[in-house]
């Protein structure tokens, strides 16, 4: 009688060991998947400070899956799913959910292509949603399989007792297959959604969004300043002032904080279970705020600017932004709570027999084989992916050592600072801006990047073009021509000429992109359309050293006779 309970006491530690193991073992593909997400977009995350707040999402995130799988142990989550799941099982000849192990097998199949892609173009944004939403697909179908496997493993008299308690009426809790992820899976549904919030928005969506933005708040700060007496004209992205010219980047345009406040908003409407109509006006209510506020900050600086100097803005820059992101957390925080008070009294109720999340996938005997085969198609997309880029690596050029000189003994030579904020977001690794003029009485300025070979050599480069900075900067862009090959000392630069306006008087914009490794300097990545996306990928090139050569003209009135001026300076400049 005494051997009896330890040998029970053996077994339930046998089998805890096992269930650990099989947790560990399914769990691993699916940390390496989600490291992977997280290492693709710190790119982002590190090189744009509008999506900084990213760095928080995945801690945010697991503290929304906690929070979730708690209150589903404590039984506070509604369980309808549960009864429906049970209905669906009993139906008879209902499948064993064969849809979500298709579906599972269908991401990790995308994961091939997504991986080889996203090898050769880290920074584009389609591929970083496409990996974003594999990996949040793959773990909600492995916990949904784990959960169902778990289920079954409770025996036949669990469903008999289901079946007196739903019977007659059991056909109507059951649900369409396809919905049966979403439900069983509903405790981590939102948290590992919440986490696309930090992939980057698509560029087309951001740049009008940003545009606008900036514009918008412009046009309101004019308006404010006019009503305090202080003198102020827009220009385009501008504000000109009596002691200078203050510009609005991004962190002033408002597109900063108004992502900022979705992701608060999102985070505090699920953390205080708030209806979904509530959740909506929560964001709609965040985004009112975050325009204000920043409306608010750019009054105060143009202000600040206006009284002591454009020079002093830049001490209040930074705090002011500081500033009005607390308020706008605080405000959010506090309007939450207040919705939060009556949704949780709507929730009090009576208890529901719940089992803690993650005693689900202890028992995922079923999930087991999937966690085996998708780390072995892990290991080998990885391999692949490196091998088939190696191998195209090793055929291609080395590249062309070429600088340029530094006009110093020309006439007004000078030395020109590059701006910390350009500095932050451009991280060159070697960097010069310098302007002169020549004998012809011709003014022009050089401006001389360059990136070592790496991930973001190629990102980087692509945000530093004439038709983005200089119109951010409120030049006014007339045309652009067509590539042409400007041929100087054994090498065959890529220009394309941008014309812009000032004062009345055209500008030449002369701009150069450089591939370090490419066969032919084509310079077509600048359209960034499909087919010039996915020619890497084709060719295996990757991590590719950048150069970038900006010319700008004054004085010039015809085009022909700048680009011919330009083919003079090249000779001189290039070396």
């Amino acid at each position: 009688m005494s051997e009896k309970p330890s040998q029970l006491s053996v077994k339930a530690q046998k089998r805890q060991a096992q269930g650990a193991l099989r947790f560990a073992l399914c769990a691993l593909p699916l940390a390496f998947l989600w490291w992977r997400l997280i290492d693709h977009l710190r790119i982002e995350w590190s090189l744009n400070p509008q999506y900084a707040y990213g760095w928080a999402v995945p801690f945010l995130c697991l503290y929304l899956l906690w929070e979730s799988a708690r209150r589903e142990a404590r039984g506070e989550a509604l369980c309808a799913w549960r009864f429906a799941l049970r209905a669906w099982r009993l139906a008879p000849g209902a499948s064993r959910f064969p849809l979500g192990a298709l579906l599972f097998a269908l991401g990790a199949f995308l994961y091939a292509p997504i991986r080889l892609i996203e090898e050769a173009n880290p920074e584009w944004r389609l591929v970083s949603w496409a990996l974003a939403l594999t990996v949040v697909g793959l773990t909600l179908l492995a916990l949904r399989i784990a959960q169902s496997a778990r289920r079954e493993a409770q025996g036949a008299g669990r469903e008999a007792q289901d079946a007196q308690r739903l019977a007659p009426g059991a056909w109507r809790l059951a649900l369409p297959a396809w919905r049966l992820p979403l439900r069983a899976c509903r405790f981590a549904l939102f948290p590992l959604c919440f986490f696309l919030v930090a992939v980057p928005w698509p560029t087309l969506v951001e740049q009008r969004l940003v545009q606008g933005l900036t514009q918008a708040n412009a046009a309101l700060t004019v308006e404010c300043m006019g009503w305090f007496g202080v003198p102020a004209i827009q220009h385009g992205n501008v504000i000109e002032i009596g002691s200078g010219v203050l510009g609005i980047d991004e962190a002033c345009s408002g597109i900063r904080s108004f992502q900022a406040s979705l992701m608060i908003s999102l985070f505090f409407g699920e953390l205080y279970r708030l209806s979904v109509l509530r959740r909506i006006g929560l964001c709609v209510l965040g985004f009112g705020l975050s325009f204000l506020f920043n409306a608010i900050r750019t009054s105060v600086l143009v202000a600040v600017a206006s009284s002591r100097g454009i020079d002093s803005v830049s001490q209040w820059h930074d705090p002011a932004g500081m500033i009005i992101l607390l308020a706008c957390f605080v405000s959010l925080w506090a309007i939450s709570a207040i919705l939060g008070q009556s949704a949780k009294r709507e929730a009090q109720g009576a208890k529901r027999e719940a089992l803690p999340a993650w005693r689900f996938a202890l028992g995922a005997s079923r999930l087991a084989p999937c966690a085996l085969a998708l780390i072995a198609w892990i290991v080998l997309v990885e391999i692949g992916v490196e091998a088939w880029y190696r191998r195209s690596e090793s055929r291609l050029p080395a590249s062309a050592a070429w600088t340029v000189n530094v006009p110093r003994d020309a006439l007004a030579f000078r030395e020109l600072p590059i701006a910390e904020k350009a500095r932050q977001i451009l991280r060159y690794d070697e960097g010069l801006n310098v302007s002169w003029q020549d004998e012809a009485g011709l003014r022009w300025q050089m401006i001389f990047l360059r990136w070592l070979p790496g991930r973001t050599a190629v990102h980087l480069a692509r945000n530093h073009t004439p038709e983005i900075c200089l119109t951010a900067a409120g030049g006014k862009l007339e045309t652009s021509s067509d590539l042409k090959l400007f041929p100087t000392h054994g090498l065959e630069l890529p220009f394309r000429t941008y014309t812009f306006r000032e004062q009345g008087r055209p500008v030449y914009v002369f701009y150069s992109l450089w591939d370090d490794r490419a066969t032919v300097q084509q310079f077509e990545t600048m359209s960034l359309t499909y087919a010039n996306r996915l020619g890497p990928v084709l060719a295996g090139q990757r991590n590719r050293g950048q150069r970038s050569l900006e010319l700008v003209l004054w004085g010039m009135a015809d085009a022909t006779e700048a680009e011919a001026a330009l083919r003079r300076q090249l000779e001189k400049l290039v070396r």
